[in-house]
């Protein structure tokens, strides 16, 4: 990571944050929203620091799936957006949390693979693939084509929303990590881009000493450096202490992610996560909202309820190191981007001058 550092008393210089995890800000959907939206909520998430972008997309039905990824691309093109993210469709029904059961697709479903390679090439249509990751639960029939369609394109099959057993986790880990090495040795541009587990603990199956699951041999393989982990550092999502202790074990793997909504960093409502309906209790950008956004009439969590900058004062609150909390929010998410995205430029933020920690509002963006 470029070191951080000063440019004057009460300010302190940083690379731009990464999220790579985000649907949306500020009312805006990016699943639904046109356009002009997308780019005003992007550009809004720069204002307050979050300089690189990658839209994710929750399960949609397939045609709708399809024209987002459409309306989105030239985004990714332009440099405005840093790429996108499928949330789904191959996810577990045991575990889809916020998405839409009846939008989900087996993997083993000729038809579903067809989807996939329509879509795969909707994100390549015009030249560069902008999709770059899928989220997708390793342990179904069918996985093992997923993963193949999504490396023959470049994008990255990150495990997620999944009920894997500890045994299903460990071959799937086994089968990116070969697909991994072999891409890497012909990469001339440094690393390659990196799988990550999408928001690790929420939304799989949790941990128990007879029933193991997904979580420790995920953690193996974040340890051994073949995969990251997103964590969600709202304080509502994972316990801070869960958070504080993965960031001091695990500094290089942890990629902390906002999982932002229309509904986050927007007053009290009503609002749209693609094709479902969720509300909040309503949050200024940067704070602590009083709850994260759920599903209408459910307690089903449905995104994070602060935005990377945020969740970045959450982490220093937490006692977390300045240089560990910036690489989980900047280079380790970077690592999702091919490396001519990566670059997010820098960000001077103002410093509470009792306290140190970067204040509240919005930083200064300096120009990459």
């Amino acid at each position: 990571m470029r070191t951080p550092g000063s440019s004057d008393p009460g300010r302190l210089r940083t690379p731009g944050l990464v999220d790579q995890h985000c649907h949306g800000f500020a009312g805006v959907d990016f699943a639904t929203a046109p356009v002009s939206a997308v780019r005003d909520a992007v550009r809004e998430l720069a204002l307050n620091g979050v300089t690189r972008v990658v839209a994710s997309l929750p399960t949609l039905p397939r045609d709708e799936a399809r024209a987002a990824v459409r309306r989105l691309a030239p985004l990714v093109r332009e440099g405005l957006v840093a790429g996108i993210h499928l949330e789904g469709p191959f996810l577990a029904a045991s575990r889809c949390g916020a998405h839409r059961p009846e939008d989900l697709q087996d993997p083993a479903d000729p038809d579903s693979l067809r989807w996939l390679e329509a879509v795969l090439r909707d994100g390549r249509s015009g030249g560069e693939q902008t999709l770059v990751a899928m989220t997708y639960a390793p342990e179904l029939d069918g996985a093992v084509a997923v993963e193949s369609a999504l490396a023959s394109h470049g994008v990255l099959p990150c495990p997620g929303h999944t009920d894997a057993t500890a045994a299903q986790v460990g071959a799937a880990v086994d089968r990116l990590t070969r697909r991994s090495g072999a891409e890497d040795a012909g990469d001339t541009d440094g690393p390659g881009p990196t799988p990550s587990v999408t928001h690790l603990f929420n939304a799989m199956r949790g941990f128990h000493h007879r029933d193991p699951g997904p979580v420790p041999p995920l953690l193996r393989a974040a340890t051994a450096g073949l995969l990251r982990v997103e964590l969600i550092a709202d304080g509502h999502h994972v316990d801070r202490e869960v958070v504080v202790d993965l960031l001091r074990l695990l500094p290089a793997a942890v990629c902390v992610v906002s999982d932002a909504s229309a509904a986050t960093g927007a007053p009290a409502g009503a609002y749209t996560l693609g094709g479902v309906g969720i509300e909040s209790h309503g949050a200024t950008a940067g704070t602590v909202a009083t709850g994260a956004p759920h599903l209408v009439g459910r307690d089903t969590l449905a995104s994070g309820s602060v935005p990377l900058d945020g969740a970045l004062r959450n982490l220093l609150r937490w006692g977390v190191p300045l240089p560990a909390a910036l690489d989980s929010v900047s280079t380790t998410p970077a690592r999702t981007l091919p490396a001519h995205r990566r670059d997010a430029g820098w960000v001077e933020w103002v410093t509470d001058p009792e306290t140190g920690q970067i204040a509240p509002g919005r930083p200064a963006v300096v120009v990459p």
